[in-house]
């Protein structure tokens, strides 16, 4: 893909064996080299601090919804990063663990965790749920906990020393996590037909109907909105900056005046990239 090299280092939440490890390995085939990171923040560091020369993080899931850290992080870094691409992963959690031990304890990050509240709840109700920072955490905490099993994914299983115990009852059947492939800024990726654009817009706190206004010249302009949620400034209670996503993108004539219009309603409007869509992969 135009932008984004696969020689420069790929930041990605680890440890080896999480889904964002799974994806990174198959979007990026040797000779990338792939850079575990234990947090999102520390991810984003790698990208900003120029240790990487891109990043891979989790920014939605089809069932627990967005990834909050990696919103605010991408409001944090606004003018700094630029979002490339946006993967599709389709996850396929397993529950791991030995087959010998009794479940005391489950553990697994906080997404598959909400997916599969419901199955937890019916076939191990008195069964401890731990919340933990990645599905590779997980599988590490269930191999050293004696009564411990992860929600994970299946190849971490092996690289652990686990065993694949079941695949859980998936609802819908069908649970996809939207990735977005990020670098510094600099360079532009020209516009496609299946192209989306992200944006930081905090609006003007003075004025009655300021949402309304800021969202109404891409609904004028025939703009279709993707996403969009708001967090909380730190520091200033009751302000709110709203991460946007909107089909099409930049140097598209409708696009652009759009952008112009509803920054007239803004303390700031900074366009985060606009970048291809749609490519899907299996874990």
């Amino acid at each position: 893909m135009a932008g984004v090299r696969s020689s420069g280092g790929v930041a990605y939440l680890g440890p080896e064996g999480t889904f964002s490890h799974l994806l990174a390995r198959s979007r990026f085939p040797k000779p990338a080299t792939l850079v575990p990171k234990p947090s999102l923040d520390a991810v984003f560091d790698a990208l900003r601090g120029g240790e990487t020369a891109c990043a891979l993080v989790p920014v939605e899931n089809s069932s627990g919804g967005v990834i909050p850290d990696t919103i605010d992080l991408l409001i944090e870094s606004a003018g700094e990063i630029q979002v490339c691409e946006e993967l599709a992963l389709d996850v396929r959690p397993a529950l791991i663990g030995k087959r010998d031990r009794e479940i005391r304890t489950i553990y697994s990050h906080f997404a598959p965790l909400r997916h599969f509240r419901h199955w937890l709840r019916e076939s191990f109700p008195d069964v401890e749920i731990a919340p933990v920072s990645s599905t590779a955490q997980a599988a590490r905490d269930a191999q050293s906990d004696p009564s411990g099993a992860a929600i994970s994914a299946p190849g971490a299983a092996e690289l652990y020393g686990l065993d694949v115990l079941r695949f859980p009852l998936l609802p819908g059947g069908v649970n996809i996590t939207h990735f977005y492939v990020l670098k510094a800024t600099g360079s532009r990726v020209g516009a496609g037909k299946a192209f989306k654009t992200a944006l930081v817009a905090m609006p003007k706190t003075d004025q009655c109907g300021i949402l309304h206004k800021l969202l109404g010249p891409f609904a004028r302009g025939g703009i279709n909105l993707k996403r969009i949620v708001s967090r909380p400034v730190p520091g200033r209670p009751e302000t709110y900056v709203f991460f946007i996503e909107i089909d099409g993108a930049a140097g598209e004539s409708a696009i652009d005046l759009a952008l112009a219009r509803a920054g007239r309603f803004c303390e700031k409007l900074t366009v985060l990239g606009s970048y291809p869509s749609g490519k899907q992969f299996r874990s």
